[in-house]
């Protein structure tokens, strides 16, 4: 079997692992976001369940989704062009940082701006500030072109791509303890909730693929 086969059938069973986790990773998105949306709907969307709601469906799924546009493995996007992933990509991380924010706003609005001592609220807090920043650093990354001549392309979608990063990873960190740490999940049982922590977790990783291959990417296109 000569090398250049060997390589092409290489790349095609990296393909298709990549191709099964995000299959499983969508499993995990979609078991979260349907659990949560049922719980929080079926009882009303007033105090604490209107923050988990928004933050969940925000964060966990339109904000993962949107970080996987590019993804060669999403087979959701994967037929689509570039531009037409950009526009996706821009709509979902819109809506999804859009809809974190609100829901971190509501919740702060009804703690009187005290956003508590537990690990949740500290890491929902700083998920609520580095998604403001990180909306504007999408902005400016969308108009890369525009503003070449300020701010270097690559290095501005770079810094893009990082924060969006750790923006979502934060965020699943505070769903992860959300679980514990806040009332509306109590009477659910121990082991569900571990089910719902473990799955979150393996949501995060599978999701942070994508943004961690395209840093990695670019930071190859910096050292050439």
């Amino acid at each position: 079997m000569s090398a250049e086969v060997r390589r092409a059938n290489s790349a095609t069973a990296l393909q298709h692992f990549e191709a099964g986790l995000n299959v499983l990773n969508q499993l995990c998105i979609g078991f979260v976001t349907i659990w949560i949306c049922w719980n929080c709907l079926r009882t009303g969307l007033v105090g604490i369940r209107l923050h988990v709601w928004l933050a969940s469906f925000g964060f966990v799924f339109l904000m993962a989704e949107g970080m996987m546009c590019f993804y060669d493995g999403n087979w959701l996007t994967l037929r689509y062009t570039r531009k037409t992933k950009t526009a996706i990509h821009v709509v979902l991380q819109i809506l999804g940082g859009g809809m974190g924010v609100a829901g971190c706003l509501v919740q702060l609005i009804r703690d009187d701006w005290n956003f508590g001592p537990t690990i949740h609220s500290r890491l929902g807090f700083a998920a609520f500030l580095l998604s403001l920043i990180s909306l504007l650093s999408g902005i400016v990354a969308v108009l890369a072109r525009s503003l070449s001549r300020i701010v270097s392309p690559l290095a501005n979608k770079t810094f893009h791509v990082l924060l969006s990063l750790a923006t979502f990873v934060i965020a699943m960190l505070a769903q992860f303890y959300g679980y514990t740490q806040t009332g509306i999940f109590k009477g659910q049982g121990s082991d569900f909730v571990i089910l719902m922590q473990v799955v979150t977790l393996v949501a995060m990783v599978l999701t942070c693929i994508a943004p961690l291959k395209s840093l990695y990417q670019k930071c190859v296109s910096f050292a050439s």
